[in-house]
C-alpha cells in the first residue's frame, strides 16, 4: 500500500510539471478575473447656452442632432463640475462631451466657440395665467391613474402629495428614469414614516403613447403600489392644464419630447409647498419637507 502511495503522488507531481513546461513552450496567458467596466457612452455635442441655474448644477442647452441617440431639442443637462460654466452665459454656443451610462447622465469638458449653430428652438416663455406660486391653492385637477381610473387631486386632500412629470420613452437616464426611481425610494420611505399621510402622483405628458396600460406596465419596472403611488395619464387638454400649474415647459418634436423637470410638494390643505426644478434632489431631502408639512 506505501508503495502504491508513492507511484501515485510521484506520478501527480511529474504530470503536473509536464503541464507547466507545456504551457510555457506554447505561453499559455494565465487570466485574472477583473472587475467589470461599466458601460460608458461619450457624445460630442453642439449647441447653444439657453440658461444656467443657481450654483451651475444644471444647464439648459438647446442642443444639434445627436446621432442615433437623441434629437436636437432644448434639454437641463446635469453639470458634474459647476464651475465649468462659471465663464459662460445664456446665449454662448458651445461644444462639450455627453457622457451616458445605464443610470446616469451628465455634462463634461464644456468649451465656448465662435460662430454659429443650428440648434433646436427654444421654447418661447409665454404668458402662462394658470400657473401658480408658492403658498397659493393649487386648484383641483382631473386626470385617469394607471388602472383606468378617474385620479382627481381633491381626493387626497389631508395628505401630503408630491406631482412630478414623465413620459416612458424618455432618452436620458437621469431624467424621466432617475425621477421615477427616486419616486420608488419615496413611496417605500414615506409609506412607513407616515402610513396613509402623503401620496405620489407621477404626470405623463405622452398621452398618445402612455396610456393607462402603459403607464401600470412602466409602474411594475419600479415597483409603484397603486395605493401609495399614482402614475396618470388623461387628455392633451388635462395634461397641458396641469404641466401649466406648475411650469413645467415641454416641446414635442417627431422623435420625442424636449422638457425641463418640475417635482412639486402640496401640503395636506392643498396649497403648493415648493417645487423642486431639476434633478439634484434627493429622498432625504424631501422626506424632511414632507415632515415638515406635516407637522405644521
Amino acid at each position: 500500500m506505501k508503495t502504491r502511495m508513492i507511484v501515485i503522488t510521484f506520478t501527480a507531481l511529474t504530470l503536473a510539471i509536464v503541464l507547466s513546461a507545456v504551457a510555457i513552450h506554447w505561453q499559455v496567458p494565465i487570466v485574472k478575473p477583473t472587475a467589470p467596466i461599466a458601460s460608458e457612452q461619450v457624445f460630442n455635442v453642439t449647441g447653444r447656452i439657453v440658461s444656467i441655474e443657481p450654483g451651475g448644477r444644471t444647464v439648459h442647452i438647446a442642443h444639434e442632432d445627436i446621432p442615433d441617440f437623441m434629437p436636437a431639442m432644448t434639454m437641463p443637462f446635469t453639470m458634474r463640475h459647476p464651475e465649468q460654466v462659471a465663464d459662460l452665459a445664456p446665449g454662448d454656443a458651445v461644444q462639450f462631451h455627453l457622457i451616458v451610462t445605464k443610470d446616469d447622465s451628465w455634462v463634461s469638458e464644456i468649451d465656448k466657440v465662435s460662430g454659429t449653430t443650428r440648434t433646436a428652438s427654444q421654447p418661447l416663455a409665454v404668458a402662462n395665467p394658470d400657473r401658480i406660486e408658492t403658498g397659493e391653492a393649487v386648484p383641483d385637477f382631473e386626470l385617469v391613474n394607471q388602472d383606468g381610473a378617474p385620479l382627481k387631486l381633491d381626493a387626497y386632500r389631508g395628505s401630503a402629495v408630491l406631482v412630478t412629470f414623465i413620459y416612458t420613452r424618455c432618452p436620458l437616464p437621469n431624467f424621466c428614469p432617475l425621477i421615477s426611481n427616486r419616486f420608488s425610494e419615496l413611496q417605500d420611505r414615506l409609506g412607513k414614516k407616515f402610513p396613509g399621510k402623503t401620496h405620489l402622483i407621477s404626470v405623463s405628458f405622452d398621452p398618445q403613447f402612455d396610456t393607462p396600460a402603459v403607464m401600470k406596465d412602466y409602474g411594475k419596472r419600479f415597483g409603484a403600489r397603486s395605493n401609495l403611488w399614482s402614475l396618470a395619464t388623461g387628455t392633451q387638454q388635462q395634461i397641458d392644464y396641469v404641466a401649466r400649474l406648475f411650469g413645467l415647459i415641454k416641446e414635442k418634436d417627431a422623435n420625442g419630447y424636449s422638457h425641463d423637470l418640475r417635482t412639486a410638494l402640496i401640503s395636506p390643505d392643498g396649497k403648493l409647498v415648493h417645487i423642486w426644478r431639476s434633478n439634484v434632489w434627493t429622498p432625504e431631502e424631501v422626506e424632511s419637507r414632507v415632515a415638515e408639512v406635516l407637522h405644521r
